[in-house]
């Protein structure tokens, strides 16, 4: 496992509200000329994917894209944070770049981490 982690003074935890969740699939399928498909494991290691957000200070979202930027390369690089629905350590890395959206004074930051699997 990584030694990168998310930063301690920024919520680990995506809001239930909102936080959506998607195993990817190992297998392949191949359709046949006649009868079922064909179907077989393509590999034993997959992904689950968490769509979620996270509010923050002005302070906390200058320090997550600082975080984002320098230590894990704008999201190339895995981290371990918290797994939403375990709350145990897992290790993460995100799909697409984070978006932001002012709220009450706030910052509502949305993200996109899939879950790597062993």
């Amino acid at each position: 496992m990584t030694s990168l982690t998310w930063p301690k003074d920024i919520p680990q935890v995506l809001r239930l509200d909102g936080l959506s969740t998607q195993r990817k699939s190992s297998v392949v399928r191949t359709q046949m000329d006649v009868g079922p498909d064909k179907v077989r494991r393509r590999y034993t290691a997959s992904t689950k994917v968490f769509t979620g957000s996270i509010v923050v200070t002005e302070k906390q979202r200058e320090l997550f894209e600082a975080w984002y930027r320098n230590v894990i390369a704008d999201g190339a690089l895995r981290f371990v944070m918290k797994d939403p629905q375990t709350l145990q350590p897992a290790e993460f890395r995100f799909t697409e770049d984070y978006s932001e959206e002012p709220i009450e004074g706030l910052w509502k930051i949305a993200v996109s981490v899939e879950k790597l699997h062993g």
